[in-house]
């Protein structure tokens, strides 16, 4: 098995892809539910991605809770009052269960590849707020923090760098920050949390995401 990492705060956890697709499905113990949804995905990289995150479910909930999608692409859980949000990246995929239907995760492997794109997602004080010893993962933190955000309102036509804001943090390696969105009347503000490994970030929504006035 390659579970990473567990965490029962928020209920969430990473999955290493290290094993075939046939051996993902041998480990899943609801595979009836899935098999006719799995014989639509050709790709071995995407069968692997999306029956890690199912192996990873059960990691947390019995079998019979199984995930399905909204018409938008959302996922959410049957047989369960939990709310689920789910991320991959290269080699890794995560999972987050919470109470709160405002959740979201995001994980994203270290790579300077994230700077090409900085001008998309980051406004100016932002910028002006990076640890420049540590560019990339900041910048990949800002960049996970906007992507679980967006998950978190379910809106269309986001514009990431007008709409999602980052409220300027210290890098570390784990730690917590507050997140708020424009994007609708109510300018939410959320309560995120962040983890940093040698090989990827992760930033999650709080078990109690919205943030107190």
């Amino acid at each position: 098995m390659a579970l990473l990492f567990k965490h029962t705060d928020s209920l969430w956890g990473v999955w290493k892809l290290e094993e075939t697709s046939d051996e993902l499905f041998a480990l899943l113990n609801n595979k009836e539910v899935y098999l006719s949804q799995l014989e639509q995905i050709h790709s071995e990289s995407r069968r692997k991605e999306w029956l890690a995150c199912r192996v990873l479910l059960q990691e947390f909930v019995d079998s019979s809770v199984y995930i399905a999608y909204h018409a938008n692409g959302a996922p959410y859980l049957i047989n369960s009052s939990l709310f689920i949000s789910i991320s991959h990246t290269k080699g890794y995929v995560t999972v987050l269960l919470q109470e709160h239907p405002a959740v979201g995760i995001d994980i994203e492997y270290y790579s300077n590849r994230v700077q090409k794109i900085r001008a998309r997602f980051m406004n100016e004080e932002e910028e002006n707020a990076l640890d420049q010893k540590n560019e990339i993962e900041h910048l990949l933190l800002y960049w996970c923090a906007k992507e679980a955000l967006f998950k978190m309102i379910r809106q269309n036509e986001v514009d990431f760098r007008e709409h999602l804001h980052v409220t300027p943090f210290t890098y570390d390696s784990e730690g917590c920050f507050c997140v708020q969105e424009t994007r609708t009347e109510k300018r939410e503000k959320y309560n995120m949390k962040f983890y940093v490994q040698p090989e990827f970030v992760v930033v999650y929504s709080s078990p109690k995401s919205k943030k107190e006035n």
